[in-house]
């Protein structure tokens, strides 16, 4: 799933994702713990599987677009890999 965010309020993603029963999984604050559990027995996941791959911005002198991004970490790659969303 691909989010983004339109302020930076603290933890906006994880609150909206539970408000609407689509917790984020490894959230142990605004999560669920079946998931959790479920994810933790079966990949060994210990974290939350949320990640920035891609900040956009204006760079702050020449105003021009900047684009910065960044591979998963192998941890959350292996479990993509595993579930079939990596295709």
């Amino acid at each position: 799933m691909e989010l983004q965010p339109k302020t930076g309020r603290k933890h906006q993603l994880r609150r909206h994702l539970k408000h609407i029963f689509h917790p984020i999984i490894g959230d142990t604050t605004h999560g669920d713990g079946h998931h959790n559990q479920f994810f933790a027995r079966h990949f060994a996941n210990q974290r939350l599987l949320l990640a920035a791959t891609r900040l956009q911005l204006c760079h702050p002198q020449t105003g021009e677009a900047l684009v910065i991004r960044a591979p998963l970490a192998a941890d959350f790659q292996h479990i993509v890999a595993a579930l079939g969303w990596d295709t």
